[in-house]
């Protein structure tokens, strides 16, 4: 090789060199975006849209992708720019929004979960099989807080863990904290009892939060949720009243209908098509084992479009319509269900959900992992559940 040659290669890895150290350079480096306002959005994926509040004293504030352990695109976007990051598994994305020319927001987008989720411990092999009891439409699984036995309730419509007001002194519960809590009693800020220990059948979780609440039936001493499984596939088969823990998917999930789920506070949410005064609705419901009921049409259905203007009730009862609607799920049509719902114009934060009269018509199989659905029709397919020949019964009753 020629001097000239050995030249033109040092340049050539020179010049690679700078280009690497510059990449480098550039992929460390954190993106920035401008604010002239605290109000911010999100969109995680085709379903999630959600407002963001910019906070300067929180380094980081972090929002946590909705199904971490997919692939998604983040859209955060402000009144003067916009970012739009590609998040892959167990990854974490930082960048700046800088407020107001002066205050630094330093955004985390984390592709993991929360850090509060209670992590499952068993000695069990997977799948896990767990009895359970259905009182009226509601799953109870027989189980231990600190030693002491519990009735719990597992309510997929829960975003929290909550122990009933009656039973906090047979447990023993410790309070030092508090929590606010929204249900059929309000609002209301309620003590919290931190770091408890739980087992069920084989199954156990440490660092447990139970926020008490007063709207419990008598026998019901804890309610746990969907929180407690994030990062598992569960089954709930109501003809054999099992409910299993999966790690993965199994093979009989070919004789399920497959819809896509996104998550509220852990709980899943699931679309539906609904039809009333011969229109059709496709709108998205909680999918709430733990109401023993029908349905609910909330303030995210009727203050979208005309449809609170469209919905003709039967009646109106404390500024609520009560209307007659059919439901399509899973190919499985359920008619003229009687439900009511909310006015737009008054300040309601519950989701439209689907109850357990309907949803215990399937068995269930919630991937968690994926953010996947699937419902089979089950022997409880002819159960009744609350329809037009029902509120005709009850009208007349009266």
């Amino acid at each position: 090789m020629n001097t000239i040659n050995l030249k033109h290669q040092f340049l050539k890895s020179l010049i690679l060199l700078i280009l690497g150290i510059n990449a480098c350079y550039a992929q460390q480096k954190i993106r920035t975006i401008k604010s002239g306002s605290e109000k911010a959005s999100i969109s995680d994926g085709k379903n999630v849209k959600l407002d963001w509040h910019l906070e300067p004293r929180a380094n980081p504030d972090v929002y946590y992708v909705n199904i971490p352990s997919k692939k998604s695109v983040i859209k955060f976007k402000t009144d003067q720019g916009k970012v739009t990051i590609r998040t892959r598994p167990q990854k974490k994305y930082d960048f700046v929004v800088l407020l107001n020319g002066k205050d630094s927001c330093h955004i985390q987008i984390a592709s993991v979960l929360p850090p509060d989720i209670p992590h499952l411990e068993t000695k069990s092999t997977y799948p896990v099989k767990v009895p359970f009891k259905l009182i009226n439409s509601k799953i109870f699984f027989d189980g231990k807080i600190n030693d002491k036995n519990v009735l719990a309730q597992f309510d997929l419509g829960a975003g929290t863990s909550v122990v009933n007001r009656n039973s906090s002194e047979k447990i023993g519960l410790e309070f030092s904290s508090h929590k606010m809590v929204s249900n059929t009693q309000g609002l209301n800020k309620e003590r919290t009892s931190l770091n408890n220990q739980m087992t069920i059948s084989g199954l156990a979780w440490g660092g447990i939060e139970l926020t008490e609440v007063g709207n419990m039936n008598n026998f019901e001493d804890v309610i746990i949720g969907n929180g407690l499984f994030r990062d598992k596939i569960i089954e709930i088969d109501y003809d054999k009243q099992e409910f299993t823990i999966y790690e993965n998917l199994p093979n009989k999930i070919r004789d399920y209908k497959k819809m896509p789920v996104y998550y509220v506070q852990n709980r899943p949410m699931f679309e539906v098509e609904i039809v009333h005064n011969n229109k059709k609705y496709n709108s998205w419901f909680l999918f709430d084992t733990g109401r023993d009921g029908s349905m609910l049409i909330g303030n995210d259905f009727t203050g979208l479009k005309n449809n609170w203007q469209e919905l003709q009730p039967l009646t109106i009862v404390n500024g609520r319509k009560i209307v007659r609607l059919d439901a399509f799920i899973a190919g499985v049509e359920f008619k003229d269900i009687v439900t009511n719902a909310s006015d737009p114009a008054i300040p309601n934060t519950k989701a439209s959900l689907f109850g357990n009269q309907i949803l215990k018509h399937f068995n269930v199989i919630l991937d968690n992992k994926s953010g996947t659905l699937y419902l089979k029709p089950n022997s409880l397919i002819n159960e009744p559940y609350f329809n037009y020949e029902s509120y005709l019964k009850q009208m007349s009753n009266k």
